[in-house]
C-alpha cells in the first residue's frame, strides 16, 4: 500500500496502519475505509467504513486495484 500511495504522491496524506482484528474495530471511526483480507472483512461486519478485501498484500498491482477502487480514482 505505502509504495503505491508513494507512487502516486499520496503518501504524506494518507495513513496506513496494520492492527488486528479487534483494533480495527476500534479505529474504525478514524478511517477511511479498512483493506483487509476476505476471513477478516467477515469478521469485522459492518464497521461505519467501507470494508475493501485485498487477495494479495504483496502485490502492487492488486494494492492499486484496491486503493483506486476505495478513492475513486
Amino acid at each position: 500500500m505505502e509504495q503505491v500511495l508513494d507512487r502516486w504522491g499520496w503518501a504524506r496524506h494518507v495513513t496506513v496502519e496494520a492492527t488486528d482484528t479487534i483494533s480495527a474495530k476500534g479505529k474504525a471511526a478514524e478511517a477511511v475505509a479498512i483493506l483487509t483480507s476476505r476471513e477478516i472483512a467477515r469478521t469485522l461486519g459492518d464497521v461505519g467504513v467501507p470494508v475493501r478485501v485485498v487477495e494479495d498484500f504483496t502485490s502492487r498491482t492488486e494494492a492499486d486495484r484496491v486503493l483506486r477502487d476505495t478513492y475513486d480514482v
